[in-house]
């Protein structure tokens, strides 16, 4: 399983806390607000609590778990194109 967390967060402050504690779960930078890691239930309720924590009034974040079959089927989308995960990129501890 694959926990996703994204964030929208106004104070740089605020999300040097968050991305910190992010990594100290395990998990990585997959884009500027998203980070994802190996884990379930159980680390998603820890981040959502933390998070709970750390964040000011009108913050946001998102928590999801997918299945690695579902994450590596997920695409990126850039300029140059697009290309499907599938594995390549986005390196997962």
């Amino acid at each position: 399983m694959i926990v996703i967390a994204a964030y929208d967060i106004s104070r740089e402050e605020v999300r040097g806390r968050l991305r910190r504690f992010l990594a100290r779960m395990g998990l990585s930078i997959i884009n500027r607000s998203v980070y994802a890691g190996v884990g379930g239930k159980k680390l998603a309720e820890r981040i959502a609590e933390k998070a709970k924590e750390i964040i000011d009034e009108g913050d946001h974040v998102f928590i999801i778990i997918v299945r690695e079959e579902e994450y590596f089927g997920a695409y990126t989308v850039t300029r140059m194109g697009i290309e499907k995960i599938g594995g390549k990129g986005y390196e997962l501890p």
